[in-house]
């Protein structure tokens, strides 16, 4: 029975990484991540949602791409730009959950920052009204100059957690705010779980695979499974049983 999966036709990329895996070659390797290359405009439009990270998205999502042709192994059955885009969204995420922790405020920020906070609180309730910029500079004796230079600059280094949750504008429920930076494409997120499927395919007996993709791929009953094999619908439910246990049983390893 033909395999109804294998509809790849290999390419010049798949015999390079056949003999990478087999040889290391670095010259290999440079063509390998040459002829990806591509790849990487995409993930720069995705997630760079400001144009002072596209050079950030795109070091990164470089970096992703080498880490794919370094771990890719074509006998796990999976194509490449899959386990590519995988392994580049996995360094992507990385990199805004370190960046949120990677930043530090000056000391002298902090302290100027300190004490104007506890000086307005103090002023609030002495004049009973929010003291001007002059007021604090007088009670704290930092210049109104210095004191803007501290408020300005803790804008900008001041970074919210990604798990902050936002309300969403739908009315229904929030979102965290990594569900937001750059857009990310709920497509691009189930690559992974595609790529677990696709593996596990790949060790399905060409009959199990039959069935499992005309039921689950082409939502075809078991009585036209049954008619296209010439068996009975009872043999394509045992078929399906086991092929889905042998599944749970890869994908759970």
């Amino acid at each position: 029975m033909t395999d109804p999966q294998n509809t790849h036709k290999p390419s010049a990329a798949d015999a390079l990484f056949d003999e990478f895996l087999e040889t290391r070659d670095p010259a290999i390797r440079e063509k390998l991540i040459d002829m990806h290359m591509h790849l990487v405009p995409f993930f720069v439009k995705r997630f760079s949602n400001r144009s002072e990270m596209h050079e950030d998205i795109s070091s990164v999502a470089t970096l992703g791409l080498i880490n794919a042709v370094d771990r890719y192994d074509p006998d796990k059955g999976a194509e490449f730009t899959t386990f590519a885009t995988v392994t580049i969204l996995g360094e992507i995420k990385r990199f805004f959950r370190d960046k949120t922790w990677s930043i530090k405020v000056p000391r002298r920020i902090k302290d100027i920052n300190i004490h104007v906070t506890r000086a307005v609180e103090h002023l609030t309730k002495e004049l009973d009204r929010p003291p001007t910029y002059e007021d604090i500079a007088n009670y704290t004796g930092y210049t109104v100059e210095e004191i803007l230079e501290a408020h300005e600059a803790l804008q900008s280094y001041n970074v919210v957690s990604l798990d902050k949750e936002i309300d969403n504008t739908a009315g229904d429920g929030t979102t965290t705010l990594a569900e937001m930076v750059g857009t990310f494409d709920r497509k691009i997120e189930m690559l992974s779980d595609r790529l677990s499927l696709q593996t596990g395919l790949k060790q399905l007996k060409d009959d199990e695979k039959f069935v499992i993709f005309n039921r689950y791929f082409k939502n075809l009953s078991q009585a036209q499974i049954a008619k296209l094999m010439g068996v009975s619908q009872m043999q394509i439910s045992r078929l399906q049983a086991q092929a889905l246990l042998k599944l749970k049983r890869i994908l759970s390893k």
